[in-house]
C-alpha cells in the first residue's frame, strides 16, 4: 500500500465537509469544486487544489480528475506560475499517491519546473521531487539526490514501457545535473522510441559535443538524422564512425541507406555487396539490394534478389510486395510472359493477393434473409450434402450477379458465402485483370479461373464486373470486346470444367453489364440487394453495436431502425463508430468511462447524413431493369405475401 505524503509545514485543512453520500451526490460536489477551481484566481486555485489534495477519501478517478484540472487550469505551458508554489507541488504529489497516477505527477512537475522562475526551482522543487523519485523505486532504495537515483528510477520505468514518463523524469534530473551523459543518453533513446526525433537529435548533438571521443554517439546522431531525412548530416557522422570501425555492419547499413536516398545507387550497391560478404545471406540485405537494382533498372537482378529473400524468409511481406512490383514493372515493358511464368510456378498469390477462407459469416450481415437462403441452396447445400444433391441433379457451380445501390452488402455477401461454405474466395479486382498490353488482360482472366479451379471447391468473385464485362454495343476498342469474349469462354467452361467453382459478381449498374454475361448458365441468376428496411436496419445497428465491448443496456433498436431510413449498412456502421467516439472522448478528457448509450446514437444520427437520399431517383432505373430481366430470370421487386425483411428476389 502506498504511504501517505505529509508535506512539511502543511497548514490545517479548512473547507467543505468530506465528500460523502450517494455516488451522484459525490459527483455533483466534486464537479462544483472543480468548477470553483476553473473560475478562481491563480492564488485561489492553488489554495483549492491544496485543500482537495488533503482529502483522504478521494477515489482514484476523483484524484485523476483533480490532477487533470490542475494541468488544464494551472500548471500548463501557457501559465506563468507565482514564486511560491511549494505547497502546490506537495499537493500534486499527495494526489498522485497511486502508481498509475505518478506519470501525470511527473508531467506536472516538469511543466511546473519549466514555468517557475529559475531562481525558485531548486529550493521549491528539489524536496518534493526527491519524494516522487523515491516512490518510483522499491522501498529501502538509497534516497540520496543524485544522477544515479534518476538513472535507477528511469530504468525501472522503462521496464514497464513508460517512455513518456522517462522523458519527464530525466528532464527533471537534467535540470539539476545538466552534464550527466548517461541521463542525457537515456532521454535521447526514449525520445527516439516515442518518435520525438527532433528532441533526440538535440540530445545527441550535446552528447557528441560533450564526449567527442564516444563514436557511438555519432552513430546514434546519424540514425536520428536519417529519420529526419537529413542524409548529408548523417553521412558526415558515418564517415567519422566508419573511419575507426570500417567493418561495422550497423554503420555500413546506415551508410547504404543514406547513399540510396541521395540517389547514389552504385555506391549503395557496393556497400550492400560488402555487407553480404561480411554477414552472409540475409533476407533484409537481399531486399535492400533488390530495391537498389530496381532503381538502376537491373530488373533481372532485382527479381532474383527478391526471390532469394523469400527463400530465406517465406513470410517476408516486403520481399513479396517488391517482387510483385518488379514483375508488373517488367510486364509494363512488354514482357507479357511474366504473369504466365508466375502462374506456372504456382505463384498466383503474386497477382491475386492472399487466397484464403474468409472469416465473415451470414450472422455478420443484418437482414437479406431470402438472399442468404438462396445462396445456401445454390452453393452451400450441394457442397455439404453431396450425395442427396447428386440424387436430385444439384451441383455447386454456375453464377450469381448481385446488383443494387452501393454500400448495401454485395461484397459482404460474397465473403460470407465463402466463409459459410468453408471454401477459398478468389477476389478479383480491376488491377488483377486490366493491362495496357494487348493480350495480357485476356491471359489474366484465364489465370484467375484456373486458380479457382485448382482450389475447387471455391468461389470466384468479380467486383464491379461492369468495368470488365460492359455492354459490347457501347465499347469502342477491339481489345475490350476480346476481354468479354474470353470471360464468356471461361464461364461456359469450354476449355475446362467449372464444377464446384461458383462465380459471383457485383455491380451498381446492372444495365451496363453485357447481355451475354447475364444469360442462364453464366451470371444468369440475378439477385437484387436492396437498401435495408426498418427491421434489417435495427438488426444491422445491433450487430455493429454488439461488437463494441461497452454498451448500455435497454437500447431500443427498433426505434432507431425506423430513424435510419435512407442509411445503407456502411452508413449505419459509421453511425456506430461516431456514437462510440462520444463517450471515448469524454473518458480521455475526464478519466471517467461510461457505456455507449442511446443518446450517443441519437446525436450520431443527427451528425451523420444518410447516403441513400437519392435512392428514389435511382430505384426507377432498377425497376426498369428488373422488368426487362423478369421475363428471363423471374426477378421482381414486389414482396411476396407474408414475407418479412427487406425486398429480395423471388
Amino acid at each position: 500500500m502506498d504511504k501517505q505524503i505529509t508535506p512539511p509545514n502543511q497548514p490545517e485543512r479548512k473547507g467543505p465537509d468530506k465528500l460523502g453520500g450517494t455516488a451522484a451526490a459525490r459527483r455533483r460536489l466534486l464537479e462544483d469544486l472543480l468548477l470553483s477551481i476553473k473560475l478562481a484566481s491563480q492564488e485561489e486555485r492553488i489554495a483549492l487544489i491544496i485543500e482537495l489534495a488533503g482529502r483522504d477519501e478521494l477515489t482514484l478517478a476523483e484524484r485523476r480528475q483533480v490532477l487533470i484540472a490542475t494541468q488544464r487550469y494551472l500548471v500548463n505551458a501557457r501559465t506563468e506560475l507565482p514564486r511560491e508554489i511549494a505547497g502546490l507541488l506537495w499537493a500534486i504529489l499527495r494526489l498522485a499517491n497511486r502508481q498509475d497516477l505518478r506519470r501525470k505527477a511527473l508531467e506536472l512537475f516538469r511543466t511546473a519546473m519549466e514555468a517557475m522562475p529559475r531562481t525558485e526551482v531548486v529550493p521549491q522543487l528539489k524536496e518534493p521531487l526527491l519524494e516522487l523519485v523515491k516512490q518510483l523505486l522499491p522501498r529501502g532504495t538509497d534516497a540520496e539526490f543524485s544522477p544515479e537515483l534518476f538513472q535507477r528510477a528511469s530504468r525501472r520505468l522503462l521496464n514497464n514501457d513508460n517512455s513518456e514518463s522517462v522523458i519527464h523524469l530525466i528532464s527533471l534530473g537534467l535540470f539539476f545535473f545538466p552534464f550527466n551523459g548517461p541521463l542525457r543518453e537515456m532521454r535521447a533513446e526514449a525520445n527516439l522510441d516515442c518518435g520525438r526525433t527532433n528532441s533526440a537529435m538535440s540530445d545527441f548533438e550535446e552528447l557528441v559535443e560533450q564526449f567527442p571521443e564516444r563514436l557511438n554517439f555519432r552513430l546514434a546522431r546519424a540514425e536520428a538524422a536519417i529519420r529526419l531525412g537529413e542524409y548529408e548530416e548523417a553521412m558526415g557522422d558515418l564517415e567519422v564512425y566508419l573511419k575507426h570501425n570500417p567493418d561495422d555492419p550497423e554503420g555500413l547499413r546506415k551508410k547504404g541507406e543514406c547513399l540510396f536516398h541521395q540517389g547514389r545507387h552504385f555506391e549503395s550497391l557496393s556497400v550492400l555487396n560488402e555487407l553480404l560478404k561480411l554477414e552472409g545471406d540475409s533476407a533484409e540485405l537481399f531486399v535492400n539490394r533488390a530495391r537498389v537494382n530496381e532503381q538502376l533498372e537491373f530488373l533481372d537482378d532485382a527479381q532474383q534478389d527478391a526471390e532469394r529473400a523469400l527463400e530465406l524468409d517465406k513470410g517476408n511481406q516486403e520481399a513479396r510486395q517488391l517482387r510483385q512490383s518488379i514483375m508488373f514493372r517488367r510486364q509494363s515493358y512488354g514482357m507479357e510472359d511474366d504473369l504466365y511464368s508466375a502462374f506456372v510456378r504456382g505463384d498466383e498469390e503474386l497477382f491475386l493477393g492472399e487466397l484464403k477462407i474468409p472469416e465473415t459469416r451470414f450472422a455478420d450481415i443484418g437482414g437479406l434473409n431470402q438472399i442468404k437462403q438462396s445462396i445456401r441452396e445454390t452453393i452451400e447445400y450441394p457442397l455439404k450434402f453431396p450425395e442427396v444433391s447428386e440424387r436430385y441433379g444439384k451441383t455447386a457451380g454456375g453464377g450469381l450477379l448481385f446488383f443494387g445501390p452501393p454500400g448495401c452488402g454485395k461484397t459482404m455477401l460474397a465473403r460470407a458465402a465463402a466463409g459459410e461454405c468453408g471454401v477459398t474466395l478468389v477476389n478479383v479486382n480491376l488491377a488483377h485483370v486490366l493491362d495496357k498490353w494487348v493480350g495480357n488482360s485476356e491471359k489474366a482472366v484465364s489465370m484467375v479461373f484456373a486458380a479457382a479451379r485448382k482450389r475447387a471447391p471455391s468461389i470466384l468473385f468479380f467486383d464491379e464486373v461492369d468495368a470488365i464485362g460492359g455492354n459490347r454495343a457501347n465499347l469502342q476498342t477491339g481489345w475490350e470486346k476480346k476481354l468479354i469474349s474470353q470471360l464468356l469462354i471461361e464461364l461456359d467452361g469450354l476449355t475446362s470444367i467449372n464444377e464446384n467453382v461458383m462465380v459471383l459478381a457485383a455491380t451498381n449498374t446492372p444495365w451496363e453489364v453485357d447481355f451475354a454475361l447475364r444469360r442462364p448458365g453464366r451470371l444468369g441468376r440475378l439477385v437484387f440487394v436492396p437498401p435495408p428496411d426498418a427491421g434489417a436496419r435495427a438488426e444491422i445497428l445491433k450487430l455493429y453495436l454488439e461488437k463494441k465491448p461497452f454498451i448500455e443496456d435497454g437500447i431500443d433498436y427498433a426505434a432507431f431502425g425506423a430513424k435510419l431510413e435512407h442509411y445503407s449498412p456502411d452508413a449505419i456502421r459509421q453511425v456506430v463508430e461516431n456514437a462510440a467516439a462520444i463517450p471515448w472522448r469524454e473518458a480521455i478528457e475526464t478519466g471517467a468511462a461510461r457505456p455507449i448509450g442511446a443518446v450517443d446514437i441519437a446525436v450520431s444520427i443527427e451528425q451523420t447524413p444518410p447516403d441513400l437520399t437519392e435512392w428514389e431517383k435511382v430505384v426507377k432505373r432498377y425497376e426498369e431493369f428488373a422488368k426487362q430481366s423478369n421475363k428471363q430470370v423471374g426477378i421482381g421487386f414486389k414482396k411476396p405475401a407474408g414475407s418479412e425483411g427487406p425486398i429480395n428476389p423471388s
